[in-house]
């Protein structure tokens, strides 16, 4: 009788990294690996400020966290801003994170605007229908934990995209009807220790650090791990995706 071998499955992850106090995409690639042992997941890191990849490039695209704001329109954004379109165009997978997710809807169509108080710490936020039907949340509960810090949300969804999460009136999750692209404005990648070193690095511009001592307790902890989530399913889902994409082009 013979026994099978499955082989592990593979993926290839491109983090563009705008300037920022603390590594994200070192974050997010460490729940990854940790998330996904039975995936061989090839990760690439890019600066924002320099050399951007191939759109076509990588299973997978995430634009991290920064302390830069979309509105300033400083210039390597607006070129990480064409970058993001001529992604969404390849039909490829895309997912931006914190400022990433303001900077992807800014640059489809969408509006960012100041939040006067801020965000910052952890939080609990609910699913609206879209996100209890969307790939990437089918491990989330409809309400769920994870850490926030920012001072900017998006108040206007580009054309033809879907709320799928919401801090009272804050978007914090949404996706393209017809494209594998999504952006959160929340940090499932966050640890105790990357919390308290945003909250140590506060300063004027940024978002209440108060919030985050308060709310930075074990049990707050331990709940957002299940926003961690997020990253594991879409993965998933952009991998089915991208073999799809494959499979058409060849039979073309």
């Amino acid at each position: 009788m013979s026994t099978s071998i499955q082989c592990p499955r593979e993926a290839s992850v491109g983090f563009v990294s705008p300037p920022s106090r603390v590594d994200y995409a070192a974050e997010i690639d460490a729940v990854l690996s940790e998330d996904l042992p039975d995936t061989r997941i090839h990760t690439h890191h890019f600066d924002a400020r320099e050399v951007l990849p191939d759109p076509t490039q990588f299973d997978v695209v995430v634009v991290t966290g920064s302390y830069a704001r979309v509105a300033d329109r400083d210039p390597w954004a607006v070129h990480l801003q064409q970058y993001v379109r001529k992604r969404v165009e390849t039909g490829r997978p895309l997912l931006g994170v914190c400022f990433g997710h303001q900077l992807l809807a800014d640059a489809l169509g969408g509006e960012v605007e100041r939040l006067p108080t801020g965000a910052a710490g952890y939080r609990t936020l609910s699913l609206t229908d879209g996100g209890r039907a969307h790939p990437a949340f089918v491990d989330v509960p409809d309400t769920f934990d994870t850490f926030l810090w920012h001072v900017d949300h998006v108040t206007r969804l580009p054309d033809e995209a879907t709320v799928l999460a919401r801090d009272g009136d804050t978007i914090q999750a949404f996706a393209l009807t017809n494209h594998p692209v999504m952006g959160i404005q929340f940090h499932p990648e966050v640890t105790p220790r990357m919390a308290r070193k945003l909250a140590e690095g506060a300063d004027g511009a940024s978002p209440p650090s108060d919030d985050v001592y308060e709310t930075l307790t074990d049990e707050r902890v331990s709940s957002a791990q299940l926003s961690r989530r997020v990253y594991r399913d879409f993965l998933h889902d952009a991998l089915d995706t991208h073999a799809y994409i494959t499979q058409s082009q060849t039979r073309k």
